[in-house]
């Protein structure tokens, strides 16, 4: 209940506070963020005023209790019991209105994901602006994919062969992406492996996307934290110059701690990708994985649909933009910059792009072939989130004339 509220009321990031929590709340957490709107819709005929107008830690009792006993394995009558007792230590006032709430709402059906004269944000639990983005913007088939996938937890994917196999963890080989071993048993020995250092866990998709990066003999990545590609790079082009910039002195700790894993890591810049302090046009290859609103990540971060607002998605292309325009201030003469954002909207990258000047190299034949894709009219490709990975729309600008 505490991690809940202090998602919703103070903006914190769930992955960060779930980072040591066990396993049971980690699931309760998630599957609550995950399905809050359809939460919320079961909720309201059962209140006497808006959700919204409730206390923080209210609304996380109603919608915790709920999300346990429709969604999880736990009997509803514990999981009413369980969320008035909670609300009992924090809010004793309210937990007359939690119990009575929740004993109606548990007997409510649950929205089936088939109805076709149910709305998808309400079977899929998405804003409605932001599903009717994505219906401009997929196929029908792959927006049902992609609407299903942020509604299921993300396997575990280790990058190798920078990552040990710890002991008693079984994997299988990801079957879209070569290189990336998904965990089937011991994801907490897995995970405590990449904590510790001596594995790491990357996006199959965001390894598909840092290979496009045409060779060079001297490479750059720009807002490289907190490493992931810079091992692709590192693994891929271990013969190349490699540099690699982020921001924050303790961004570009957590990308030392990843290029450890290499035997020949880039050379890491605590700079401003904004004001680059690199001699222009040096760089045959450059990798720009902008800042972004995470919209093809909703798996991983569920949190993000209920704060995202269509008038901040200008706010952050601005940022993209700068950085966009710096980066290809470095590119060399007949040299390559793949522009990438885990965002699938177009302001965040058709729009970006094309502020940019340079020519989009076709890229789409690069992927893996099972790999999902929609080919852009900006010449780009978005690979659409799925069981195989994060969302990702990339752009290769080049060759540099």
């Amino acid at each position: 209940m505490r991690i809940l509220a202090r998602v919703e009321a103070y903006q914190a990031h769930a992955a960060r506070l779930l980072r040591d929590a066990a396993p049971l709340t980690r699931e309760l957490v998630l599957t609550t963020l995950r399905w809050q709107l359809t939460l919320d819709h079961l909720l309201q005929p059962h209140l006497h005023q808006p959700a919204s107008h409730l206390d923080p830690p209210v609304r996380a009792c109603l919608r915790m209790g709920l999300a346990e006993a429709k969604l999880l394995s736990t009997p509803p009558p514990v999981a009413v019991a369980e969320a008035v007792r909670v609300c009992k230590s924090f809010v004793p006032r309210a937990s007359s209105l939690v119990n009575a709430c929740l004993r109606r709402a548990v007997q409510a059906p649950w929205p089936d994901p088939e109805d076709p004269t149910l709305p998808l944000w309400l079977r899929y639990s998405h804003p409605p602006w932001l599903v009717e983005r994505w219906q401009r913007r997929l196929p029908p088939e792959t927006l049902g994919q992609a609407l299903a996938a942020a509604q299921t937890p993300a396997p575990l994917c280790l990058l190798r062969p920078v990552s040990q196999r710890p002991p008693q963890v079984r994997t299988r080989p990801h079957p879209f992406v070569p290189g990336v071993e998904v965990v089937e048993e011991g994801a907490s020995r897995a995970a405590a492996a990449a904590a510790s250092g001596k594995a790491y866990a990357m996006d199959p998709t965001a390894v598909a996307v840092a290979r496009l990066l045409p060779p060079a003999s001297r490479m750059l990545e720009v807002a490289a934290a907190p490493g992931g590609k810079s091992l692709v790079l590192g693994l891929e082009h271990p013969g190349s110059f490699r540099v690699a910039l982020d921001l924050r002195v303790a961004r570009v700790r957590l990308l030392a701690k990843a290029c450890r894993l290499l035997p020949r890591p880039p050379a890491l810049l605590v700079a401003d990708g904004c004001h680059p302090p690199l001699r222009q046009a040096s760089f045959g290859a450059v990798l720009l994985d902008a800042p972004c609103s995470g919209t093809g990540t909703l798996r991983r971060h569920p949190e993000i649909r209920w704060r995202l607002t269509p008038g901040q998605l200008e706010q952050l292309a601005q940022l993209q933009r700068e950085l966009l325009a710096a980066a290809a201030t470095l590119v060399a003469r007949g040299g390559f910059l793949l522009y990438a954002t885990c965002s699938l909207e177009p302001e965040e990258n058709e729009e970006v792009v094309a502020s940019c000047g340079l020519p989009v190299a076709p890229v789409a034949e690069k992927l893996p072939a099972q790999l999902p894709r929609v080919v852009l009219a900006s010449g780009g490709v978005l690979i659409p989130p799925g069981a195989w990975g994060d969302g990702f729309v990339v752009h290769l600008l080049g060759p540099r004339p």
